[in-house]
């Protein structure tokens, strides 16, 4: 199946390629803060498609299952999202500690943030 068939994929062109390498984005860029998360976006050097970074620390989600689970969902709403063609590179960040009980509400900041977004880059 080619590349371009899978509408809800996750293809190497979404992500930041190397460690580190979402660094301009923290520098340079416009802020959207939540209660939970922060997400940092630049537009992207090519418009045809957007990056996605997920920056976690141990301090805010100390077990690696709960990163894990936190990177896992955050890939799956940008992934089911417009925001992954409108053209900017994101980093999305959290900003207090993770608790399974603020996983649904935290779902809902960061699709509501994509969406915010995308309306401000269509402007």
């Amino acid at each position: 199946m080619p590349r371009s068939a899978r509408k809800e994929g996750y293809s190497r062109r979404h992500r930041f390629s190397a460690q580190g390498s979402f660094g301009g984005v923290l520098r340079g860029s416009r802020k959207i803060r939540g209660r939970f998360s922060t997400i940092h976006a630049v537009p992207a050097r090519t418009e045809a498609s957007s990056r996605l970074g997920i920056a976690l620390t141990r301090k805010l989600v100390p077990r690696s299952v709960d990163r894990n689970r936190v990177k896992r969902l955050v890939r799956e709403a940008f992934r089911r999202h417009g925001l992954k063609l409108a053209g900017l590179d994101c980093v999305v960040m959290l900003r207090e500690r993770f608790d399974d009980a603020n996983t649904r509400p935290l779902l809902a900041e960061i699709r509501a943030h994509f969406d915010q977004l995308v309306q401000n880059r269509s402007r």
